[in-house]
């Protein structure tokens, strides 16, 4: 009697068919998603009813830099060109966020020739004064 010699045959899983279906599902369920952005997590607030609080918010304050290093504050002179530390400025600075607190805006616009030294004089006074928001005036 003769035996057949069986040999072991090698079964490979084929990966390149499994994969591409893999993929296609995964094209399907982003492409058939919807990105949805909640509102409160955009930062805005929606119009509604106008409340005390938002009735009491300071105006904004605006430190204009002319070119020759004077200093004005909503348009009246808080320093002159040659005083480096503005303690008229920081008397102002200071009452300002004595009366309103932390939220009193600050919008400094200097000239665009004004030199660097004198817009860094006018943020220390700022920050002497216990500013924290501050922002600056975009020239065009």
């Amino acid at each position: 009697m003769k035996f057949r010699e069986e040999k072991d045959e090698v079964c490979e899983l084929q990966m390149g068919p499994m994969m591409d279906c893999t993929f296609l599902l995964l094209l399907y369920f982003i492409a058939s998603s919807q990105i949805k952005i909640e509102e409160k997590s955009l930062g805005l607030m929606m119009p509604g009813n106008v409340t005390a609080a938002a009735k009491s918010l300071p105006a904004e304050l605006t430190l204009a830099i002319a070119e020759n290093g004077q200093v004005f504050c909503n348009q009246q002179p808080v320093g002159g060109a040659d005083d480096n530390l503005l303690p008229m400025l920081q008397a102002k600075l200071k009452q300002c966020i004595d009366l309103f607190g932390d939220k009193q805006p600050v919008v400094i616009h200097p000239q665009p020739k004004v030199r660097q030294q004198r817009i860094i004089d006018v943020l220390a006074a700022c920050a002497s004064a216990g500013v924290k928001n501050l922002s600056f005036f975009a020239n065009q």
